[in-house]
């Protein structure tokens, strides 16, 4: 990520946050909602007890707020706006997305400000990657696509396509290697697939998910939205539900 800082003293700045976590004092999560959400004083609670209080002046919060935007265009243009794991366009005229950490910050804390291990990750694949990948992966092998790695190729992997009309959405994923049919099972693309054909045919329907969407989004940029990201990840999945 320092390759993106303009000066020396945005450089010095990104290198705090780097021994911050260099020191323990820390953990990637932290590193990174001090990173993305700056504010003067930021206090980090463990085990529900406070364990750091960390100041930040108003020069490095400027920092943090300036190579946030540098470090999303960058990777906006380089996924050419589209989810690096299900290939759906984000944005302001796609769906919501984050930075996503393609090898966990919680488990690669080292890897927080790598801009090699950064790519775009819609909000749905944020959250099933989180729950079903992240969580119980060991070491720096993903049992899904890696898109950070030299020379990956999509289609190797998966192929993508998408029909629309005015009255039909089709959406239909291919896989074509063991991560690609891993990614397919285990980033849940078979509701994707599914939330297609059932936007298409009910327009308030397709409101209501882009809506919930956005507000996920909003959740998995800090900390402390996370419990809210959850509950409406949950409600996103019971409106696609078959029952």
């Amino acid at each position: 990520m320092k390759s993106l800082c303009v000066n020396s003293e945005q450089i010095t700045h990104l290198q705090k946050l780097i021994d911050l976590i260099g020191s323990n004092d820390l953990n990637g999560g932290e590193a990174w909602s001090a990173f993305s959400a700056p504010s003067a004083s930021k206090t980090f609670k463990r085990g529900g007890v406070v364990w750091r209080k960390i100041d930040f002046s108003a020069a490095e919060r400027k920092t943090y707020s300036e190579l946030r935007q540098l470090v999303q265009n960058y990777l906006f243009n380089k996924c050419s706006g589209c989810c690096a794991y299900c290939r759906r366009p984000v944005g302001h005229y796609g769906w919501a997305w984050n930075i996503e950490h393609v090898l966990p910050k919680s488990k690669h804390s080292s890897l927080t400000f790598t801009l090699d291990n950064l790519t775009v990750g819609c909000v749905h694949c944020n959250q099933w990657k989180g729950s079903r990948v992240d969580r119980f992966l060991v070491g720096k092998t993903l049992p899904i696509i890696n898109p950070s790695l030299p020379g990956f190729t999509y289609s190797a992997h998966l192929t993508y396509v998408q029909i629309s009309t005015d009255s039909l959405s089709f959406a239909k994923y291919s896989h074509c290697s063991p991560e690609g049919a891993k990614t397919y099972k285990d980033l849940s693309f078979e509701e994707l697939e599914r939330s297609y054909a059932i936007n298409g045919m009910h327009p308030p329907l397709a409101y209501l998910h882009e809506k919930i969407e956005r507000a996920i989004g909003v959740g998995l940029s800090a900390v402390e939205g996370q419990s809210l990201a959850e509950l409406l990840f949950e409600l996103k999945q019971s409106i696609y539900k078959v029952n």
